[in-house]
């Protein structure tokens, strides 16, 4: 065993998403690459359907609250102090790896109570950062005890650097499971029959569902049997169906929440992707899991969208909340062969460059390169 590392975040399965995603692959694949993984997270009810790891903690239950045009949970207990400081001081974790924001409660307890070598990965682009500059020099103690930061892009790190101009960090994109994501996949049965448009994610409005719901009425009008299948689930799902027009409500497919198991298939269904997100997005994962199963991708140019999609080469770009603009490119590629294999083949590549294999070995390597450097700068960990 190469040591002990504890995943610790606000965000887990059954909880659906590009985080819950990531922390659980990291955890697989650096246990296969000898280390000890845990994941110390909340308590989450519904979410898809997910069993426990033997190697997941629990404490708390999440509260949601309303944070960067999205809702987040947050765990809140009274135990979470003395939890985490039994945990801590009973595992004595060789690495600390938080995830998200050093923010409020598990985030930063957790940091308090290390006693091994602190890390952080930034998941998001965040456009407002007055929490960070209201609390910065309080902050700041708790960035003070992080050995190493990790930020799946530029985009991610961007507000950091904004607050925090000196700190050192190094870009680890995002990865894909290659095992389930693949291009032999069957299509799902009961979506056999149309020319499927995809979109994955929480209903809500920075993943900008609302265009991809407002570009069908053009899409039909060149494609007459295309259909926008929509797979995820929230409060607002509701209003999302409301707003799809009478005359064509037989051509958008509401699937709601599914099993990460059966979720590649949709991808190996669809004729399309699309993510239409509106900004405050650092990387895409979604982009990632429908190159791996050999699916085109339509997405807005937005800042991280931008940083994985080369346009015409892996995917194409439309403007942000611009439904005719992504119509026009969804069109374009039901209807150009040759542009829809050549996505085909550069989202396979840009997937394979991002295999969980890989991206696993590049924070094995930062750990034990942050760890190296410590030892010799005699600096040890840190204490607040």
């Amino acid at each position: 065993m190469k040591g002990k590392v504890l995943l610790v975040s606000d965000v887990y399965y059954p909880y659906p998403g590009g985080i819950s995603e990531h922390i659980h692959q990291l955890a697989r694949h650096l246990r296969r690459l000898g280390w000890e993984t845990y994941i110390l997270t909340t308590n989450f009810k519904g979410g898809v359907t997910f069993e426990d790891p033997p190697y997941v903690f629990r404490v708390g239950f999440p509260v949601k609250i309303l944070f960067n045009g999205s809702i987040a949970p947050v765990a809140v207990s009274f135990r979470i102090n003395s939890y985490v400081k039994r945990l801590m001081n009973r595992m004595r974790f060789d690495v600390v790896h938080i995830h998200g924001q050093v923010a409020p409660v598990l985030p930063m307890v957790s940091l308090k109570f290390s006693t091994g070598y602190n890390f952080i990965t930034f998941h998001a682009a965040h456009k407002k950062k007055f929490l960070y500059k209201l609390f910065k020099p309080y902050v700041r103690d708790y960035f003070n005890r992080l050995h190493g930061r990790i930020a799946v892009s530029r985009a991610a790190i961007k507000p950091i650097l904004e607050i925090f101009p000196d700190v050192e960090y190094r870009i680890i994109p995002n990865g894909v499971d290659l095992e389930r994501f693949r291009p032999d996949l069957k299509p799902l049965p009961h979506l056999r029959g149309y020319r499927n448009i995809l979109f994955v994610g929480r209903p809500e409005p920075r993943k900008g569902l609302k265009f991809a719901i407002l570009s069908m009425p053009h899409i039909l009008r060149e494609i007459p049997d295309a259909r926008l299948v929509v797979v995820g689930d929230g409060p607002l799902l509701g209003w999302y169906k409301s707003m799809v027009p009478d005359r064509i409500k037989d051509r958008v497919l509401f699937e709601g929440k599914v099993s990460s198991s059966v979720l590649p298939r949709y991808y190996s269904s669809a004729d399309v992707f699309v993510s239409p997100a509106t900004g405050s997005e650092s990387f895409g994962l979604v982009l990632l899991e429908a190159m791996a199963t050999g699916t085109p991708v339509v997405a807005a140019r937005n800042e991280g969208y931008s940083l994985v999609i080369k346009d015409g080469f892996n995917g194409l770009l439309c403007n942000v909340e611009d439904e005719i603009d992504l119509a026009n490119k969804v069109i374009r590629v039901m209807k150009d062969r040759d542009l829809r294999e050549r996505l085909i083949r550069g989202g396979l590549e840009t997937a394979r460059r991002h295999g969980w294999d890989r991206i696993a070995a590049e924070v094995e390597e930062y750990y034990l390169d942050v760890m190296r450097r410590s030892r010799l700068e005699g600096g040890g960990v840190r204490t607040l």
